[in-house]
């Protein structure tokens, strides 16, 4: 597609200059939404579970956030976190994924202005925010895969993510729910199965 684009460039079409963007946009999305059905039925399959370590789960949520300051600040979200240390038995990387995951929709749908509160305490991990909210009848329907809520249909996504953090959580034996902040949700995972490492 880059080099086709280089040759419309040099007919100086720009509608087919355009056609061809989105041609490579949606291959783009096409190709992000198959490696997260691929990843989410990897994880379904329960193999990671022998390459679990020890994982300083603080320490992956700092870096989480660390990651989506920047974005918070485009925004203006002030972002403030309370967290205590915990060390799990676990894959890092899923693990990250899922945090980025739950932090990148709390920016997503969290209006200018606002604010989201991040806490890892007892063995409870929770991403509180200011935004939208989720109908009652939607909050388990989203951990489904390819399932958006009415509110979240004009935002770009795939209904992917949400999914892949519910897959890793059950493989890391834990359990993720939705709940009213009023205003917003607080989406929030217990390790309460677990004994730390």
């Amino acid at each position: 597609l880059e080099s086709m684009r280089s040759e419309l460039e040099n007919k100086n079409d720009p509608n087919l200059i355009q056609l061809c963007d989105t041609i490579q946009s949606e291959a783009d999305h096409l190709l992000i939404t198959f490696n997260a059905l691929l990843r989410i039925a990897q994880i379904d399959t329960g193999k990671q579970k022998s390459d679990f370590r020890p994982v300083i789960l603080h320490r992956v949520l700092e870096d989480v956030i660390e990651l989506y300051e920047p974005l918070a600040e485009e925004k203006n979200i002030t972002l403030d976190r309370v967290i205590t240390p915990l060390t799990i038995p676990g894959d890092r990387d899923l693990l990250f994924q899922a945090l980025a995951n739950l932090l990148d929709n709390a920016i997503k749908f969290t209006p200018s202005d606002g604010r989201i509160i991040v806490t890892l305490e007892n063995n409870v991990l929770s991403v509180t925010d200011t935004g939208l909210g989720i109908a009652d009848q939607d909050k388990e329907k989203v951990f489904q895969r390819f399932y958006r809520a009415e509110a979240s249909r004009t935002t770009p996504g795939n209904g992917l993510g949400l999914s892949l953090v519910a897959a890793v959580v059950k493989l890391h034996g834990a359990t993720v729910a939705i709940h009213d902040a009023h205003p917003g949700v607080r989406a929030e995972i217990r390790f309460d199965s677990l004994t730390g490492i």
